[in-house]
């Protein structure tokens, strides 16, 4: 469930990579997925909570070299993939 909903959310974002990358997925690939997200500075965990779930975002800020968080909260009578959508548009339109 987490790499299939990892991989979504990088579709969403980056929709040009699902073109290029036609190869089947390996251990190998999904590590190196994972390290290339990491390596953009965005990066989050949801956590499931009594009232939905929450959604802790953390981004690498390149000029003031800090790590910034944000929590959002997704209210259960919401889709989540529609609440992380609006979320990560959210923080990209905040830099």
């Amino acid at each position: 469930m987490k790499n299939w909903l990892r991989n979504k959310i990088h579709n969403f974002i980056f929709p040009q990579d699902s073109l290029v990358e036609s190869r089947p997925s390996t251990k190998n690939s999904a590590i190196s997925r994972g390290r290339t997200l990491d390596s953009r500075g965005m990066s989050f965990t949801i956590y499931t909570a009594s009232g939905g779930y929450i959604l802790e975002y953390t981004n690498y800020d390149e000029k003031t070299d800090r790590h910034n968080q944000a929590l959002h909260v997704i209210h259960p009578d919401q889709d989540l993939g529609q609440g992380i959508a609006h979320i990560i548009t959210l923080e990209m339109l905040r830099k």
